[in-house]
C-alpha cells in the first residue's frame, strides 16, 4: 500500500456475538472478527459501509483486510468506511482445526486400485479426524449459516441496506445472502463466481480445465519472450514434478521450508497462473528449481498473503464445502473421472483428482446450498473474467442467469482470477454501481 494511503487511513477491530445455530438458541453462541477502514474522518456509526466478502472458501477478511482496502479508490473510500470480516469458523473467528493429514509426497493415480486405494485412506483419515475434532458442531459451518451472519453484522453496524463486494467463494456467500435477504440488499457485487448449477464433481473438472488453459496461455506468453529453457513448458513441469517426486528439491529461502515435492510444485504452478504479473516470476522460478533452489516457488505457492503453517484455512474450507455439498460420487465415478482428467489435462489431471474424493466420507448433517434464486433482490453486478484459472468465465454467465433478478453481466478480457481492483475499466464500473447505483448495461465488456 502506499505510504500516503497508508497514513490517511485508519483501522479499528470488533467483534459481533452470533447463535451458534439458529434453530436451536440454546446451543450457544460464535464471536464474528470484524475490521474497519476509515479515511480522514473520526469513526461514525452512522456513515455508511461497504462490507467485504471473503473468499476461499476459509480465507481470511480480516488479515487481508488492509491490502485489499489499499487497492481501492480515493473515490470509493471517500464515500464510504470499509469493512471486513472473518466468517464463522475461519482465523479469527472460531476458528476450525482438524488434524492435518498431508497429502502423499507422490499423488497417486487414482483410477487404479492401488491409487484409488492410498488416496482413499488419506481423505478418509483426515476427514475422521475434522469430524472427532468438531464433534457436534461439524454441521453449523455451510454458506446458509455465514450468510444469517452477514445480515447479523449488517443490523449490528446500523445498515437499513447492505452494500457488499464478494469474489470467487465471497460471490457464492453473496449470492446465497441475496437469496435469503433480498430485501436487505442496496447494492452487491458477485465477482467470479462458481456456477450455481453444476455439482461439485463438475465443478472439479471446470477448475481443472480452466488451469490447463491458463497454462496454455503462460505457454504462449513465454514463447513470446524466449523464456529460457522452457522451450516445452509442459515437460519442463512434468520432468520437475517427477524429479521431486524422487529427491524434494531443497530451498534457499532464510524460513527453512521443507524441500518442495512433486504436488506442490503443482500448486506452485496453479497458484502462479491465477495473476499474469506473476508469470515472470513463475518463468524463474521453474528454472531456479529445475537448478536446486525451490525458494522462488515457495513464494508463489504462499502469494495468497495467508500462513502456510496454519491450516486453519484449508480445514476451514474441507468443512464448509462438505456441510453445503450434495451427494458424494461413488467409488466407480471417482475412477471413471480420474481416468478422465488424466487423460484430457496432461498437466493437472492427477493433481486435480483429489477434488473429486470432496466430501466422500463426510457423516455429519449436511445443509445442501440451494441454487440462489433471487427476484426479490435489486439487479447485482456479476463480474466474469475469461481467462479466469479458478473459476471459469462460464460460471458468471448461469450466476447471472440463475439470480433471475435482471442482474448485469460485466466481462473483463483479463487473465487472472477475479477481476475488481485489477482493472481500471472494471473499476470504474464497479465505483460507479456502488456509490451512485449506476448499472451499466448488460454484456459491458472491459478490454485486458
Amino acid at each position: 500500500m502506499p505510504p500516503e494511503r497508508l497514513a490517511r487511513l485508519s483501522f479499528s477491530c470488533g467483534r459481533l456475538t452470533v447463535p451458534l445455530d439458529r434453530t436451536r438458541p440454546a446451543a450457544g453462541t460464535f464471536v464474528l472478527q470484524l475490521i474497519r477502514a476509515t479515511t480522514g474522518h473520526d469513526l461514525d456509526a452512522t456513515r455508511p459501509i461497504v462490507l467485504l466478502v471473503p473468499g476461499g472458501p476459509a480465507s481470511s477478511g480480516v488479515d487481508n483486510h488492509a491490502f485489499l482496502v489499499g487497492r481501492l479508490s480515493d473515490r470509493l473510500l471517500a464515500e464510504f468506511d470499509v469493512v471486513g470480516f472473518d466468517p464463522r469458523g475461519v482465523k479469527h473467528s472460531n476458528p476450525i482445526r482438524c488434524e492435518h493429514v498431508k497429502r502423499p509426497a507422490t499423488l497417486p493415480d487414482v483410477s487404479t486400485d492401488a491409487g484409488y486405494a492410498a488416496a482413499a485412506r488419506v481423505v478418509r483419515t483426515f476427514t475422521e479426524e475434522c469430524l472427532t475434532s468438531l464433534g457436534d458442531r461439524a454441521s453449523l459451518f455451510g454458506t446458509t449459516a455465514a450468510a444469517a451472519d452477514i445480515d447479523a453484522i449488517r443490523a449490528a453496524l446500523g445498515q437499513t441496506k447492505l452494500t457488499f463486494v464478494g469474489g470467487s467463494y465471497g460471490a457464492k456467500l453473496g449470492a446465497e445472502y441475496a437469496r435469503l435477504y433480498p430485501g436487505a440488499i442496496r447494492a452487491g457485487v458477485l465477482d467470479a463466481p462458481t456456477d450455481p448449477q453444476t455439482s461439485a464433481v463438475v465443478t472439479a473438472e471446470h477448475q481443472v480445465k480452466g488451469f490447463e488453459d491458463s497454462l496454455d496461455e503462460f505457454i504462449a506468453w513465454c514463447l513470446d519472450r524466449s523464456c529460457p529453457r522452457l522451450t516445452d513448458v509442459r515437460a519442463f513441469i512434468a520432468a520437475l514434478v517427477a524429479e521431486a517426486d524422487r529427491s524434494p528439491i531443497r530451498s534457499g529461502r532464510p524460513q527453512g521450508d521443507e524441500p518442495m515435492r512433486g504436488s506442490e510444485v503443482l500448486d506452485a504452478v496453479a497458484s502462479s497462473l491465477y495473476d499474469v504479473d506473476r508469470w515472470p516470476d513463475l518463468a524463474a522460478g521453474l528454472i531456479e528449481a529445475d537448478d536446486g533452489d525451490s525458494g522462488t516457488l515457495w513464494d508463489l505457492r504462499d502469494a495468497s498473503g495467508n500462513d502456510p503453517d496454519d491450516t486453519t484455512e484449508s480445514d476451514g474450507r474441507f468443512v464448509i464445502n462438505c456441510t453445503d455439498s450434495g451427494a458424494a460420487p461413488t467409488e466407480a465415478e471417482i475412477r471413471r473421472l480420474a481416468a478422465h482428467f488424466k487423460k484430457s489435462y496432461p498437466t493437472f489431471g492427477v493433481w486435480g483428482t483429489w477434488q473429486l474424493f470432496g466430501c466422500s466420507f463426510w457423516t455429519a448433517p449436511k445443509h445442501t446450498l440451494p441454487v440462489p434464486v433471487a427476484e426479490a433482490a435489486p439487479p447485482l453486478m456479476v463480474i466474469g473474467t475469461i481467462h479466469d484459472p479458478a473459476t471459469p468465465y462460464a460460471g458468471a454467465v448461469s450466476m447471472t442467469r440463475v439470480l433471475g433478478n435482471g442482474s448485469t453481466l460485466i466481462t473483463w478480457e483479463g487473465f487472472a482470477h477475479a477481476a475488481f481492483t485489477r482493472d481500471p475499466c472494471i473499476d470504474a464500473l464497479v465505483d460507479a454501481y456502488l456509490i451512485s447505483l449506476s448499472l451499466p448495461s448488460d454484456g459491458t465488456r472491459c478490454a485486458a
